[in-house]
């Protein structure tokens, strides 16, 4: 399941990426862009915009109603009945949506500060726009607040 998100919802496009879902977002994408990236990769919008829905080409979409993005994320949850899987959490990159992929050490060591180099083992990287993940103190609450809004 691919989503698109309108430029209200970033925060929600991010959650959606965390928990591993191929999510388009684009700051300031015009409403013509977005459905004709929608159609071409047959991906669902995800709107607060109230002009979307009465657009003649916009068919599959769900317009958010929260303006709050962890009940945003529930709504979108429990209108698609999403099947989470934690095993796909933190495998997308938060910038560009890329697939993240395993990375030794040894190669991270000039692209991370000197203390995460020391203290962490696993790092991943995005290949497309190059920038470097590893599991911080930040994952593990990510997490909890994930199994809150899934359970």
């Amino acid at each position: 399941m691919k989503f698109i998100c309108d430029d209200m919802l970033g925060k929600l496009a991010r959650w959606l990426k965390i928990l591993g879902f191929d999510t388009y977002y684009e700051k300031d994408l015009p409403d013509n862009k977005l459905l004709k990236i929608a159609l071409a990769e047959d991906r669902i919008i995800l709107t607060r915009d109230s002009k979307i829905p009465k657009i003649r080409n916009a068919k599959n979409f769900i317009w958010i109603h929260s303006s709050d993005p962890l009940e945003q994320l529930k709504e979108v949850v429990q209108k698609l009945k999403l099947h989470i899987e934690p095993e796909r959490f933190f495998t997308r990159c938060l910038e560009c949506n890329g697939v993240l992929e395993k990375i030794e050490k040894e190669k991270v060591k000039d692209k991370v500060w000197p203390y995460v180099y020391k203290t962490q083992e696993n790092f991943v990287i995005c290949p497309e726009c190059k920038r470097v993940y590893w599991e911080g103190t930040h994952v593990g609450r990510m997490k909890r607040k994930l199994e809150e809004i899934v359970s």
